[in-house]
């Protein structure tokens, strides 16, 4: 259950912003609140997967590679940790910048669910997951971007959610592909099957797809047209 509490804490925290929608100043210390129990709850995993490696949760106790299955391992564990490290950091910096206008459209939930989706991508076991979760984090950040409704952020989130989507597709297709020369998607169970996958060119093809989607999400060169 460790392995979901840096996942839980931010889900909760920002169910408790919503439920105190009018008072914004204590929506800010919510969050502040929230991602200090989340670091310490990704510093603990992180202790625990150092002394006993890598941790794995079945949700619903279904086994893999059928089942849903979330994973950690130092790396993300790391991962982890730098998460609520920075959201912490934006969160005091919020509560004194962010002006009253922006905190009345629900800035600080939307915060809470995008570090939400930020720790469930880390935590992913199969790569369905982590297009879930990548799609959590898009919804939250394509918001958040829009906020404030002024006419340059209107424009460049039309621009954002777009080539996301775009970016999606290629996600989706990759893993289209992946499913059918494999026939999982447990990332576990992908490093052995690709392994001894016959048809290196579907490989070939579902690589590119990935490099066009997460090229696109992080726009990066020469992806960064956009």
């Amino acid at each position: 259950m460790s392995l979901l509490y840096p996942i839980l804490i931010p889900f909760v925290t920002a169910l408790l912003c919503l439920a105190v929608w009018k008072m914004r100043r204590l929506q800010g210390w919510i969050t502040v609140g929230g991602m200090t129990l989340t670091l310490l709850a990704a510093i603990v995993l992180f202790n625990e997967v150092r002394a006993e490696g890598i941790k794995s949760l079945q949700i619903g106790n279904w086994d893999a590679p059928f089942g849903i299955t979330m994973q950690v391992d130092l790396l993300s564990c790391i991962m982890l940790i730098m998460t609520p490290l920075i959201g912490l950091a934006v969160s005091f910096y919020s509560i004194a910048s962010v002006d009253t206008n922006r905190q009345s459209f629900g800035f600080f939930p939307l915060f809470n669910f995008l570090i939400f989706g930020v720790a469930g991508a880390f935590t992913a076991g199969d790569i369905f997951n982590l297009y879930v979760w990548f799609e959590i984090m898009l919804i939250s950040s394509f918001v958040l971007l829009a906020l404030g409704g002024k006419k340059e952020q209107l424009e460049g989130a039309i621009k954002y959610l777009a080539l996301n989507f775009l970016a999606s597709g290629f996600f989706l297709a990759g893993i289209a592909i992946l499913y059918s020369i494999t026939g999982t998607l447990n990332m576990a169970h992908l490093a052995q099957q690709i392994a001894v996958v016959p048809e290196k060119g579907l490989l070939v093809v579902a690589a590119v797809f990935f490099l066009m989607a997460f090229g696109i999400k992080a726009a990066v060169f020469p992806l960064f047209f956009w």
